[in-house]
């Protein structure tokens, strides 16, 4: 299994949801299923609470607290 891993500098605030969300393109993280970690200290990850919205070329992960995640794919 591979992965990115992304800082929560790298999510846009929503200012009508309050939420915050990152789009990744699938040429990056491919077709199949993916999963969201977040870092809870050096090398330590825990599953996130997120949404994902699937469109054709890119997928948004949607989170009410942004944080540095692992996406594993």
């Amino acid at each position: 299994m591979q992965f990115i891993d992304f800082t929560k500098e790298h999510f846009t605030k929503d200012d009508a949801t309050e939420n915050y969300s990152l789009k990744i393109s699938k040429d990056e993280v491919g077709y199949g299923d993916i999963e969201v970690l977040e870092k809870q200290d050096y090398d330590t990850y825990t599953k996130a609470e997120y949404e994902i919205s699937d469109d054709i070329n890119e997928i948004t992960i949607t989170m009410k607290n942004p944080g540095d995640i692992r996406v594993s794919f």
